[in-house]
């Protein structure tokens, strides 16, 4: 009788758990699988708006032919996103190790330095992105254009400087987005400090007796103990780059929903989708192979 009486409470109590995941249910459902269902509907149909609702007439892959080959520009911005993240990544994932590392040290100050460094995340809204991505906000410190306005005219820097155009592209990217950049590395920040805390003390410890210095600590202790805080940075940071507000893909994909034309919207918003999973994939596969496997 015991046993069945706690059986009985165990089954009870476990239900508690199906009621506070209940309304996230509720929510994935109502708000995640249903629109993603219907958008692939949208991709293969061609959509009337009558007083009823949509009325849906299937077309195959004509909204895919229609985004391929008669928007002329839909390639290119797909190109354009795609160097645009492999640039970015690499910036975006060294600036969050550095800060993580700097503020992980013991200094006066250090939780005044964290509030501002996590500020992205803390006040993060839709108002203060889109103020940040105004280029009046960039153009104070670097300049953006030819016309030589702003403090400094970096342009004609790297120019004299006579290096290769693939570095002095590079360097132009970051410093024409340096603020976009910092301001997009609080969730990444915060996951590398939480890795970072997770090190045990002891190996950097044994690394001191055997007269390692700093560098060799950071590359051969800090960095590999971080490989699999390192592949969720890495996934989090492309699927923020490729579907940022200022990402044009996202920009067209939503200035042809505001036109009603929500197949072509959502045939090239899947179709950009394959992409994405695709680079990330490959992404993914050459971390583990090229840094995972050589850590471990």
């Amino acid at each position: 009788m015991s046993k069945k009486k706690n059986r009985g409470i165990e089954s009870i109590r476990s239900r508690y758990g199906y009621t506070f995941v209940g309304h996230w249910i509720l929510g994935l459902v109502v708000f995640f699988i249903v629109p993603v269902f219907s958008s692939i509907a949208y991709a293969f149909s061609n959509i009337s708006i009558l007083e009823t609702g949509f009325k849906l007439k299937f077309v195959a892959f004509a909204n895919f032919k229609e985004a391929l080959f008669e928007n002329p520009d839909y390639l290119d911005e797909i190109r354009n996103s795609i160097g645009s993240m492999f640039y970015s990544l690499p910036m975006v994932v060294a600036l969050s190790l550095i800060l993580a590392v700097l503020l992980n040290q013991k200094f006066p100050g250090r939780t005044a330095f964290r509030i501002v460094f996590f500020l992205p995340v803390i006040i993060a809204s839709s108002v203060i992105v889109r103020l940040l991505s105004d280029p009046s906000v960039n153009a104070p410190i670097f300049n953006l254009s030819t016309d030589g306005q702003g403090i400094m005219d970096y342009e004609t820097i790297l120019g004299n400087l006579n290096l290769p155009t693939t570095i002095t592209d590079v360097l132009t990217f970051f410093l024409s987005n340096a603020v976009s950049l910092a301001w997009n590395c609080g969730v990444q920040t915060i996951l590398f400090l939480a890795g970072l805390q997770g090190i045990p003390e002891s190996l950097y410890e044994v690394s001191k007796i055997e007269g390692a210095n700093k560098w060799e600590e950071f590359w051969k202790i800090t960095v590999p103990m971080l490989r699999h805080v390192l592949s969720l940075v890495i996934i989090y940071t492309m699927i923020s780059l490729f579907t940022s507000a200022d990402n044009s893909i996202m920009t067209r994909a939503v200035n042809l929903m505001r036109g009603r034309d929500y197949g072509v919207a959502s045939a090239m918003l899947w179709f950009y989708f394959i992409i994405v999973l695709a680079v990330i994939g490959v992404v993914l596969l050459m971390y583990n192979k090229l840094c995972v496997k050589k850590w471990e």
